[in-house]
Order: structure tokens, then C-alpha cells, then sequence
């Protein structure tokens, strides 16, 4: 009987003190198991907006800051693949300041780009069927995905927007480098 006790209060002994726990109050555990803040903003514009003002309307928000536009589809295989592959080197252009933006048009369904978009860290804007066409045909994209980076001035520092195609990691790295100067 006198091992059983002397059993129970080192077990207890050694369950109080074990090691690496600490104790939390609720307001700790709480913030614990709050999902973290998003990543992703969804931005709009008015329906009503047109010609240059589209573009002007987006980037107004970024001015003084490097900018990467991104204009995908949620359809596009290669927009998604190329996604994946820049979330290698995005986390810490990030951290140096650099905009994230995403631009797509109605072709992407609206429940669909909702879902999708929670887990591409940026700012998102899906333009009308004749915003997107209209933006699409005044900077001559001919596919997506394709790109434009803009510099702190908000002037164009590197863009493929006729070629299309996600250049690389490499060469994506390397203009934002420079516009980052």
C-alpha cells in the first residue's frame, strides 16, 4: 500500500513538472486558436470604370511601392503552375515591400476565384467581361499568364504582357530586384 501511494504522488510530482509545459491563461489559448489574419484582400472597382481609368484605378493604390501584376484565370493551368512556383521566392519579396496584385475577369467563376484566391497572398480583382476585354486589348495581352511590374514611380519596370508566359523565378527576382534600387 506504501508503494502504491508513493507511486501515485511521484506520478503526480512528475506530471506537474514536466518538462517544456506551460501554462496559458483562456486570453493566450484564445489568440492561440485564432485563425490567422488573411493575406489575401479582395479590392474592387466600379462596374462603370473604363478605358485607361482600369488600370489607373488598380494601381492607384500601389504608388511608391514595387508592384507585381499578375493577370490569370482560374481556368488557366500554367497560371496556377506558375503561382506554385513564385511561392518560392514571394514570401520574402514580401517582406522587402513588395505588392502582390491579381487580376482576372468574369471567365473566372465567381464561387470558384473566391475559394481559390484564400490561398494566394495578395491583393485580387476580378474585373467585368468588358473591363477585362477592354484592359486586355489597351495593354495588348494576347494569353495569360502574363505579367507587369511597376517601379516605385509607378512607371512599367518589366512586363511580358505581349509574349505572356511566367518568365521564371529567376527573371522575376531579377526585375524586382532592380525596381526595388
Amino acid at each position: 500500500m506504501k508503494k502504491t501511494v508513493l507511486l501515485f504522488l511521484a506520478a503526480a510530482l512528475f506530471a506537474g513538472t514536466s518538462c517544456g509545459q506551460q501554462k496559458t491563461t483562456p486570453q493566450e489559448a484564445a489568440q492561440a486558436a485564432a485563425p490567422a489574419e488573411a493575406a489575401y484582400k479582395v479590392k474592387t472597382i466600379a462596374p462603370t470604370v473604363t478605358g485607361d481609368a482600369i488600370l489607373n484605378s488598380i494601381t492607384a493604390d500601389y504608388k511608391g511601392k514595387v508592384t507585381l501584376i499578375d493577370f490569370w484565370a482560374t481556368w488557366c493551368g500554367p497560371c496556377r503552375m506558375a503561382m506554385k512556383e513564385i511561392d518560392a521566392i514571394k514570401p520574402e519579396l514580401m517582406k522587402r515591400g513588395v505588392q502582390f496584385v491579381y487580376v482576372t475577369g468574369e471567365t473566372s467563376p465567381e464561387a470558384t476565384w473566391t475559394e481559390m484566391i484564400k490561398g494566394i497572398d495578395g491583393d485580387h480583382y476580378r474585373l467585368t467581361k468588358a473591363q477585362w476585354d477592354e484592359l486586355c486589348t489597351r495593354l495588348q495581352i494576347p494569353g495569360i499568364p502574363s505579367y507587369m511590374l511597376l517601379g516605385k514611380d509607378g512607371s512599367v519596370a518589366y512586363s511580358n504582357l505581349t509574349e505572356g508566359g511566367y518568365p521564371g523565378n529567376d527573371i522575376i527576382k531579377a526585375e524586382i530586384e532592380k525596381a526595388l534600387q
